[in-house]
């Protein structure tokens, strides 16, 4: 489900009473600029399954509400099953890194138990 998706969503709900408790904002994403990933880590853990990955520069210190600190690390999380999920994302990082291309990033909410900003979007540049 994209960002647009669940703001439609939360209006309909808010529209029937339901959810207006969740303010719209809260929806908000951040785009991420030209970044370079430094470093690409993936976690096959009990708790998450995943790829962190490093960036520079890196965001400002509380993106998405995040608690980790420099903002440098980014979380793909590959338990999801949203379309494109979280392995087609981290195989989209993967090939830009190995072709020395930058990216940028589309990050939603926290993941990694709210250590990192999530990523949900890459965009590849030539």
């Amino acid at each position: 489900m994209n960002i647009i998706n669940l703001f439609r969503i939360s209006k309909v709900l808010c529209l029937m009473g339901v959810a207006c408790a969740l303010p719209q904002a809260a929806l908000a994403s951040t785009q991420t600029g030209r970044e370079t990933v430094t470093t690409l880590s993936i976690y096959s853990g009990t708790t998450s399954q995943g790829a962190i990955v490093q960036i520079s520069p890196a965001l400002p210190n509380g993106t998405e509400g995040c608690a980790y600190t420099p903002a440098d690390l980014l979380w793909i999380d590959f338990s999801t099953t949203v379309q494109p999920d979280g392995k087609s994302l981290y195989a989209t990082v993967m090939s830009a890194l190995l072709a020395g291309h930058q990216v940028s990033f589309g990050v939603l909410g926290c993941g990694d138990s709210g250590q990192h900003p999530l990523v949900y979007r890459v965009d590849v540049y030539p």
